[in-house]
């Protein structure tokens, strides 16, 4: 790498901010690529730049060594028409704007959810991808929105297709649910969880991975040329809901009732590859989540 900023796109968000905190770890420059640089948690130099605006990235990425490409619609946060603006074609304009500025080389942060999901056995990351359709029925429904898994399995498929075009080394990181400090939706929605009255805990057990984890692959993979032209699984070992949820009420003190609900299923995805090639290790979950769990405002359990 040269010995220009990163440039990270949506770094006020909850990845992004963990990536800006990962870049400066490694002592890496970093320059915020956002909509509103108020929003940064940390004070690093900031370029304001929408997806919809292929020149303003253009000029957000100048002088720039590397891109990770993270902006990006989540679950549950509109139509599917909305979700293939800012997922399929604002990367578009973000990679074609790397291009265009000199960058060649690129992060991309995609998900495990660009996977058919598998209930037995490990996905690895050349499992089946998830289709140009929505399936009539699909497991991951019960956590993912189909929308948000469509829009970013056309928006790897995408990248893969202008990396070529356009001459870019590309590295896509595909995180499974993702939590840990600053998440304003899956930590605080798993708390309150825990914090009701009487919880009914399925044991379906998910793959959940600490942000800072996925930040940290990130980062490692700017580095390693090992990784270019790859695509990598990152993710935690399944985790029983029921067994988060009573961690999470323990270790805060919280009483009341937790009827677990046999459900007998878990996600498992294969991370040998990104231990490999990223030094990717995901952080025990008992530590992980009640340190991210400490860090919301005000009382999370009742105590």
């Amino acid at each position: 790498m040269t010995a220009g900023p990163v440039a990270i796109t949506g770094a006020s968000g909850f990845l992004g901010s963990h990536l800006v905190d990962a870049a400066l770890e490694a002592g890496l420059p970093v320059r915020g690529v956002v909509r509103r640089p108020e929003a940064l948690h940390r004070a690093v130099p900031a370029a304001r730049a929408d997806l919809a605006d292929e020149a303003a990235l253009t000029r957000a990425f100048e002088g720039a060594s590397a891109v990770i490409a993270n902006a990006a619609l989540g679950s549950w946060q509109g139509p599917l028409s909305r979700y293939l603006e800012v997922n399929v074609d604002g990367l578009g304009r973000t990679l074609r704007a790397a291009a265009a500025a000199g960058v060649r080389r690129v992060v991309l942060i995609s998900t495990v959810a660009v996977h058919r999901t598998r209930l037995w056995g490990a996905v690895d990351e050349g499992s089946p991808l998830v289709g140009d359709a929505r399936p009539w029925a699909n497991p991951s429904d019960l956590t993912t929105d189909w929308r948000y898994a469509l829009s970013k399995a056309r928006g790897e498929a995408l990248a893969w297709r202008l990396a070529e075009e356009l001459g870019l080394d590309l590295t896509a990181l595909r995180p499974g649910p993702v939590y840990g400090p600053r998440d304003p939706k899956l930590t605080p929605a798993m708390c309150r969880r825990a914090a009701a009255p009487v919880v009914w805990a399925p044991t379906l057990a998910i793959p959940f991975v600490h942000a800072a984890d996925v930040a940290r692959a990130a980062v490692a993979a700017l580095s390693r040329p090992q990784s270019r032209g790859r695509a990598f699984l990152l993710a935690g070992p399944p985790v029983p809901l029921s067994q988060l949820l009573a961690h999470l009420r323990r270790a805060q003190g919280g009483a009341g009732l937790l009827l677990p609900v046999p459900l007998p299923l878990a996600v498992r995805y294969d991370t040998r590859a990104a231990a490999q090639v990223l030094g990717f290790a995901p952080r025990p979950w008992t530590e992980g989540w009640v340190d991210a769990a400490a860090t919301l405002p005000g009382p999370t359990l009742p105590g």
